[in-house]
């Protein structure tokens, strides 16, 4: 008699890849030229019991607009912005959330003072980051807590 053992497990191996590759397959990757078609703070690809989430924590042009003026003005003596959406940065930050990215904006940058800019400038820094990166602007504001950014995944990254 064969044993069904390994057909169950062949068969739940080859759903749980299905799985995998759906949530991969569903964010356009950064190198998309006309980027997702619609975000609020994560892809538009995103699974639809992320939409709640993220509509509450949308980004505006404007805001990114700030963020990029404030970068120019207190970054660039470091930094270019193309740092922030190379190979390297998207390796780097693919697995941690906006809110991982702000925590580490707002304590330790500028490197000559961290932490003297407002908190609503690092946000701002953040919402232009995001928009480097191929998140489309939406309507709202990102706010300056890392906490409540912590529900914004930066797993597009890595597509």
């Amino acid at each position: 008699m064969i044993s069904s053992k390994p057909l169950t497990f062949v068969t739940l191996l080859a759903l749980a890849g299905c799985a995998g590759s759906t949530t991969a397959a569903q964010g356009p990757g950064p190198a998309d030229a006309a980027g997702p078609a619609t975000v609020t703070a994560e892809p538009a690809a995103a699974a639809p019991d992320a939409a709640p989430a993220s509509s509450a924590l949308a980004f505006s042009t404007v805001q990114a607009d700030r963020g990029r003026n404030v970068f120019r003005s207190t970054c660039t003596e470091c930094h270019y912005s193309s740092e922030f959406n190379d190979r390297q940065f998207k390796f780097k930050w693919r697995r941690r959330t906006a809110g991982d990215l702000f925590e580490m904006v707002s304590t330790q940058m500028p490197e000559d003072a961290p932490g003297s800019l407002e908190l609503e400038q690092y946000a701002d820094i953040v919402a232009f980051v995001l928009r480097l990166n191929g998140f489309e602007p939406g309507s709202g504001e990102l706010p300056a807590d890392a906490d409540a950014l912590g529900t914004i995944s930066l797993a597009p990254l890595g597509n």
